[in-house]
């Protein structure tokens, strides 16, 4: 009688080791910026204390990423006349009561539809034509809107933007995100050609978007980067503080700390981590300036992941890396160490 208890118990047990597991494995490079740390603390030279972790813009609300799309409603004896045209079917189905509450995906292939369907529409009635007409031109201007939305407000984005799943394996390759960016390269594909309304497959589209959501990439990267630089610049500092005393005996030992910590097991993991990001920054900025306007916190938060914009949390990592390698190389030429890595 206490054999299915017993095994419930082992299975639950199971369940929370690899919970913990997935855990330590997600923070594991936080452990390993953490010894870097330790080790060199050890030293009678050095106190370094780390400042209290410090998160990114997070993705701003759902308000203030979507952006109203214009209505486009038609009275019934207008829906009657353009039956023998795609216009009301298309109309109508967004009309229905699905249609109402359809995500922001299926939306941009609706304008992408009714767009379509009105201009390859030969309609009788020139008033309801030049209506028609104007509706298109309008929705032609807010198909980059409308591609936005789909892009980031939608619950893939918000995981694929998520700073609560933690760092970038700590070996992880450029190899681990293929399908990212082969689904980013075919999202750029469809913004640079809006003007020539795409015919596209809702099911790829969609499955693209999921491929964003899977990776988690983006919200990985930015808390990486964020964390990275919060410990370099702390290290940076109090070595830049450090003068001749610190030659000799100590010297070998921040040297060992440098080269086991460092040279081997962080600077690698910057690589990689720098590889994958110079592949996904240049497609992931594009599609934000293939959906501009974005709102005003959503282009905030963006501009985290730029190339170019001097606060960015990708242009700090990389100020945070070159200031700790030049603060180490003027230590070691002070000692006359030969500098490695």
């Amino acid at each position: 009688m206490l054999v299915k208890p017993f095994l419930s118990m082992i299975l639950l047990s199971g369940i929370i080791l690899i919970g913990i597991s997935g855990c330590d494995t997600r923070f594991k490079p936080d452990t390993v910026l953490s010894q870097y740390v330790s080790d060199l603390n050890r030293s009678q030279l050095l106190s370094i204390s780390v400042p209290a972790i410090l998160m990114p813009n997070g993705l701003p609300a759902l308000r203030d990423r979507q952006t109203p799309l214009s209505t486009f409603d038609i009275g019934l004896l207008d829906f009657l006349s353009l039956q023998r045209c795609d216009v009301g079917i298309v109309a109508g189905r967004k009309n229905s009561i699905l249609g109402k509450v359809m995500p922001d995906s299926q939306r941009f292939l609706y304008e992408l539809d009714i767009i379509r369907a009105i201009e390859s529409c030969d309609i009788s009635d020139s008033e309801l034509s030049k209506a028609l007409n104007l509706i298109a031109q309008k929705k032609r201007l807010e198909l980059p809107i409308a591609f936005g939305n789909a892009l980031f407000s939608g619950a893939e984005s918000k995981v694929f933007f998520s700073l609560s799943n933690g760092f970038l394996p700590l070996d992880y390759s450029t190899a681990d995100q293929q399908v990212l960016l082969s689904a980013l390269n075919r999202l750029v594909s469809i913004g640079e050609h809006l003007n020539e309304l795409p015919n596209l497959n809702g099911k790829a589209f969609e499955a693209d978007l999921k491929a964003l959501m899977d990776s988690e990439y983006a919200g990985r990267l930015l808390y990486t980067l964020a964390q990275i630089s919060r410990y370099l610049a702390t290290v940076s500092k109090a070595v830049s503080q450090l003068d001749s005393m610190a030659c000799g005996a100590s010297m070998v030992y921040f040297q060992r700390q440098f080269d086991v910590n460092y040279i081997k097991i962080i600077q690698p993991y910057m690589g990689r981590v720098t590889r994958s990001a110079y592949q996904v920054l240049p497609l992931l900025n594009r599609l934000a300036e293939l959906s501009a306007p974005l709102r005003v916190n959503m282009s905030t938060f963006m501009n985290q992941f730029s190339l170019i914009e001097f606060n960015s949390e990708w242009l700090r990592f990389q100020r945070a890396s070159q200031t700790h390698a030049r603060h180490w190389s003027e230590l070691f030429a002070l000692c006359s160490v030969p500098v490695k890595g």
